[in-house]
């Protein structure tokens, strides 16, 4: 019997007639857009726009160069590897296998030197200078930027290294 009363109550405070159909509709937008708050972060990857944003173009970069460039100061993979990108590993212990030709000032100075993403490197927190070799391995990966030289890529990057990144919202 109690629930019947809520049910009646809820009921008669609901408004009714011509002016309740104004009231939702002006109320409620005709589209409105699905936020799940926190959540939206762990259903949908930011993209780079949407991470780094608009920014200075001093070198006169095209869209795709800069769009180029932009990718590259955010990427996890590491051209130290034999496979940079993780995901082209065959097996999950090629994944730890090194380029024997690679240039050591593509790894960390620890023990054992390990290979520093493309992120690390450009977007160094402990303001270590940029490994001059990186440039031939960001033009190998990125073919639009082969026409670029070294001094307009170190140019074009300063702008986007600042932009804070926070490597936690790049996700994997």
């Amino acid at each position: 019997p109690g629930a019947m009363i809520v049910g009646v109550a809820l009921f008669a405070l609901a408004p009714t007639g011509p002016r309740a159909a104004q009231l939702s509709a002006s109320a409620a937008p005709a589209r409105a857009a699905v936020r799940l708050g926190f959540l939206d972060s762990l259903f949908k990857k930011e993209t780079v726009d949407e991470i780094i944003g608009d920014v200075a173009n001093p070198c006169d970069l095209s869209t795709a160069e800069l769009a180029a460039l932009k990718l590259a100061s955010v990427s996890d993979e590491a051209p130290g590897r034999l496979y940079p990108n993780l995901a082209d590993a065959p097996s999950y212990a090629d994944r730890f296998t090194i380029r024997e030709d690679a240039p050591k000032s593509l790894f960390n100075d620890g023990y054992p030197p390990l290979p520093m993403t493309y992120f690390v490197m450009l977007r160094s927190e402990r303001a270590l200078p940029v490994p001059d070799e990186i440039w031939p391995a960001i033009r190998d990966r990125w073919p639009v930027l082969a026409e670029r030289s070294d001094e307009e890529l170190i140019k074009a990057m300063e702008p986007i290294k600042a932009v804070y990144v926070d490597s936690r919202r790049l996700g994997s």
